[in-house]
């Protein structure tokens, strides 16, 4: 049973999230789901994360995203409206 690290970009996590955060507030977050911010790089643009085995969920980078917007709160993020409204329907060989 072995550590495993990912390599996050801080813009994607904070596009993905929608969230302007900094290192310090993602350290926050990391440690209250279980997970290490074990390094970041010299321009503080990529952040590496030691994820234990035990979180056998934790698969891609992007799980280790979900899992700092779990620690932040997803209800503790701004709800804004969608820039463009559609209406959804079904398609009509789905329908079928």
């Amino acid at each position: 049973m072995d550590y495993v690290n990912f390599d996050v970009e801080l813009a994607n996590l904070n596009k993905i999230l929608g969230l302007k955060l900094d290192s310090d507030k993602i350290k926050d977050c990391a440690i209250k789901m279980g997970l290490e911010l074990i390094d970041t790089s010299d321009d503080g643009e990529k952040l590496q994360f030691e994820v234990p085995p035990t979180r056998a969920d934790i698969l891609h980078p992007c799980d280790v995203i979900e899992d700092i917007g779990i620690g932040y709160g997803f209800n503790n993020i701004e709800r804004v409206y969608p820039p463009t409204n559609t209406v959804g329907s079904f398609q009509p060989n789905n329908k079928f």
